[in-house]
């Protein structure tokens, strides 16, 4: 049989692998050597496209504010209603041309990736989520640079991996020092991107062998940034005073109300996505998103402050030139805002969202506390550590977010509020969430991080690729001899139980029929109603490994699968056979090459 296009480049790859190995890695110094140079060309090749997202984003931005557009086009001022508009035309066109790439958001989708595919990102799901955050954020969206460039940055490392067929765990390595690298450069924070590579990528793994990689990168990746866009600071602080050992038990209620700020962030964007997705049922996603940016082009008519990443109004904030009503409605709108485009279904990250409202709740508390209480705090340095407090709490990296606030403003002198206020935030949100936000994110992906070691592989399929629908079911009112008639068939040993609505009313078993064949008398009385056992469910778009949880936890072999939460109406039958087999097929996959190939 003549070979395929696809086994052909496979050949290829393989062929350019023994090369590769038999020059460079015939001994350790060897590996070691090739090692530092990919990380090397991986930050180079990280920073330039932190580079050109930082471009493209700007020049987006600039082509859609209202003093070019309206000399452009000769409109008012009022267009800017539109512009958030277009952005989320764009991208609800995107999301739904390609929705697998498009479900791959945010940095979890990285880590998750670096845990259960070994570090394979497809370069499609880089481009897309790329350019997609690109049109969002030059459009207005309150997001942040962060998510996008740092995915990038995976990929390019991911890519690297793949071009060169390096090994699974070369692979995992530098698409963390990828991630890593575009964090240092988009910040110009070599050692932020580190951190950043250790908290959110490697989940706080101190023994990974990605470390050398990551900081090499890191470092290579903030040369390019700032030889290209400078080493000036984004922000212009004026002088400020930390007054007296006196400000810190202020330092320390304000890292509360920022892990406060952070739990009702948290609450709010997941509220807002149930109410999306299971009160509205709005599943289009032109429909999700339009009507917030809609709402959101109306605010910008009275706040253009909120329009994108906001860098300039927090200079303006701290050099004291925006009203402190303004500020606090500042502080209301980001958050709220920020919570409804993710759930919308936006593109961006939560980094910088997190600094300007950081920003906003220092300078309102301190300002609050100095009316209230007739104190002299001041509103600058409270500013600035509360940067350091809701980027903690609303991100859970705290050594992260102290050692970002301390690369982007270059000053040591308010180290140890930040570290006391970015700490306490961080405990009180993790008191509320009881893991950090990514590890929660991975576990209602199907990946449970916190067994370390483990790694669920039935993550990686949904229950509607497994599942059968040649289901036996009976009616709640069937008589019993007939219902043994059915269950001695049923070919999967098991019978669903529908009531009068044809929605599920529970299951039954031989196993629960037993003690009525005993007694001859009880079998003419007895319907199926009244045999019925209560049965979790699943969803069609549930991963798999959610089923295995449930078959394993209720002792059972076989789960129904329902329409949805609400509506019980039973589509299919999920079987502990079946999920056995595809697991074993899954396993037999990641000991290969062919799982890396066939993604």
């Amino acid at each position: 049989m003549a070979p395929t296009e696809k086994n052909t480049g496979f050949t290829k790859l393989k062929d350019i692998h023994k090369r590769f190995d038999g020059i460079y890695f015939r001994t350790d110094i060897s590996r070691y050597v090739v090692y530092i140079i990919v990380s090397m060309i991986l930050g180079v090749l990280a920073g330039l496209a932190a580079i050109a997202f930082h471009y493209l984003v700007n020049q987006t931005r600039l082509f859609f504010q209202p003093k070019h557009f309206t000399a452009l086009f000769h409109i008012t001022d009022y267009y800017i209603v539109l512009v958030p508009v277009i952005g989320g035309l764009i991208t609800a066109f995107l999301t739904k041309l390609f929705p697998k790439v498009a479900s791959e958001r945010g940095v979890v989708s990285t880590t998750r990736a670096i845990i259960v595919n070994k570090g394979f990102i497809p370069l499609k799901v880089t481009l897309f989520h790329f350019f997609s955050s690109i049109i969002s954020i030059g459009t207005g969206a309150p997001l942040g640079p962060e998510g996008p460039v740092a995915k990038a940055g995976s990929g390019i490392g991911s890519l690297i991996s793949q071009i060169f067929h390096f090994s699974r765990s070369d692979m995992m390595m530098f698409s963390a020092a990828g991630g890593g690298a575009a964090i240092s450069a988009v910040f110009n924070a070599p050692i932020t991107g580190v951190f950043f590579g250790i908290e959110v990528i490697l989940l706080n793994d101190l023994k990974n062998r990605a470390l050398s990689s990551l900081i090499i990168a890191c470092v290579f990746a903030d040369v390019i940034s700032r030889a290209v866009l400078g080493s000036e600071s984004i922000f212009h602080i004026p002088p400020y005073k930390i007054n007296s050992i006196n400000d810190y038990p202020f330092f320390l209620l304000l890292g509360v109300v920022a892990g406060f700020v952070s739990i009702f962030y948290i609450w709010l964007k997941q509220w807002f996505k149930t109410f999306i997705q299971n009160q509205l049922k709005i599943r289009n996603e032109f429909l999700k998103i339009l009507p917030v940016t809609a709402v959101f082009g109306v605010i910008l008519i009275f706040y253009y402050q909120m329009f994108g990443i906001g860098y300039d109004t927090l200079n303006d904030v701290f050099n004291n030139r925006i009203p402190f009503l303004n500020i606090v409605i500042f502080l209301v709108l980001q958050v709220v805002f920020l919570a409804l485009f993710l759930s919308a279904g936006a593109y961006g990250g939560t980094y910088t969202p997190s600094i300007s409202i950081g920003v906003f709740l220092g300078f309102s508390f301190a300002t609050l506390m100095n009316i209230i209480f007739h104190m002299s705090l001041d509103p600058i340095t409270f500013a600035l550590v509360g940067m350091g407090g809701v980027l903690a709490g609303f991100n859970s990296i705290p050594l992260t977010a102290i050692v970002l606030v301390f690369e982007v403003t270059n000053d040591y002198k308010f180290i140890l509020p930040l570290m006391l206020v970015s700490v306490i935030s961080y405990i009180v949100t993790m008191y509320y969430t009881k893991m950090n936000v990514h590890s929660l994110e991975l576990l209602h992906m199907g990946v449970d991080v916190t067994k370390r070691g483990e790694i669920d592989l039935l993550s990686k399929i949904r229950v509607k690729e497994l599942m059968k629908t040649d289901f036996d079911q009976v009616n709640y009112n069937m008589i019993f001899r007939d219902l043994l008639k059915v269950l001695i068939d049923a070919k999967y040993g098991d019978v669903f139980v529908i009531d009068n609505q044809k929605k599920l009313a529970g299951i039954i078993s031989l196993k629960d029929v037993r003690e009525a064949l005993v007694d001859k008398e009880l079998v003419d009385l007895l319907i199926a109603g009244d045999l019925t056992m209560p049965v979790p469910t699943v969803l069609e778009d549930d991963p798999v490994s959610i089923a295995i949880r449930k078959i394993e936890k209720y002792n059972i072999e076989n789960v129904p699968v329902v329409k949805s939460e609400t509506d019980r109406t039973i589509v299919g039958i999920l079987t502990h056979h079946d999920i056995m087999q595809a697991y074993n097929k899954l396993i037999k996959n990641w000991e290969t090459n062919e799982y890396l190939m066939n993604y």
